[in-house]
């Protein structure tokens, strides 16, 4: 019983106040924004790769050039030139005509070769006028000593212009030509070409060619050395010339307009 009264009169428990903690509001999370686009980034060159590029641009831009200047045609000549030269001349014979239809006698006209001696107007154009005299020396199977061809003739060509070193052309002629032995002329007549060519300029002045020509001669009756008679009638030769000519300036197209400027 004094045990009863003792609890109850003993104080009761004091309740240990808990501290409260004070809770921090979290704010509301606002809805995330776009994100905004990483430029890329370059790519770093290698070291010495814009040097490269650099001669790899500068070797095409010259190669470029290069091509150009060779593919465009020159500035236009305004010079008349003065050309002249020689050339090695050989003179095939394709048929003798008459005065080898005697089968009796050996022909007298035989091939030859010899030089040429030409010079003539070049025009600013295309066109070419001369002279040329030529001498050959023909076979003429022993009844001449010396057989000798000789030909004066006009001649003219046509370049076909290429702007380039290399010019072909087309050419005629016409003239006269004797035969004879020694410097003799036996038989005489005239003479007429056609043929082409083309010409190599080594140089400013200096030319260099090949030409051939198609010939009809005619030649006139006569009696050679050995008394034999020969009947008129045309030989058809062929001719061909090693060319070296050279070029000089005599008249430059406007000077006159410019002095009197």
């Amino acid at each position: 019983m004094l045990g009863a009264v003792a609890r109850a009169q003993a104080p009761a428990a004091t309740a240990t106040p808990t501290t409260a903690t004070p809770t921090t509001a979290t704010p509301a999370t606002e809805p995330d924004a776009p994100a905004a686009p990483i430029p890329p980034r370059p790519i770093a060159s290698p070291p010495g790769a814009a040097a490269t590029d650099g001669a790899r641009g500068t070797a095409e831009g010259n190669t470029r050039l290069a091509r150009d200047i060779e593919t465009a045609p020159p500035p236009p000549s305004h010079v008349v030139y003065f050309q002249y030269g020689v050339a090695f001349a050989t003179e095939q014979v394709l048929a003798p005509g008459p005065i080898c239809d005697n089968t009796g006698v050996p022909c007298i006209l035989g091939a030859g070769a010899g030089i040429v001696v030409r010079g003539g107007w070049r025009s600013t154009g295309p066109l070419y006028l001369g002279g040329a005299y030529e001498l050959t020396k023909q076979d003429p199977n022993k009844l001449y000593r010396i057989a000798l061809l000789q030909q004066a003739r006009a001649e003219g060509r046509y370049y076909f212009m290429t702007a380039r070193v290399t010019e072909p052309y087309a050419s005629v002629g016409a003239g006269v030509a004797g035969y004879g032995n020694e410097w003799a002329i036996d038989t005489w007549g005239p003479t007429g070409a056609i043929g082409a060519g083309v010409e190599y300029q080594i140089t400013r002045r200096t030319v260099v060619g090949l030409a051939f020509a198609y010939r009809l001669l005619y030649f006139s009756r006569f009696t050679d050395t050995a008394g034999s008679a020969r009947n008129p009638g045309v030989a058809q030769l062929l001719g061909f010339d090693l060319v070296l000519e050279q070029r000089d300036a005599v008249v430059r197209a406007g000077a006159d307009d410019a002095r009197g400027r």
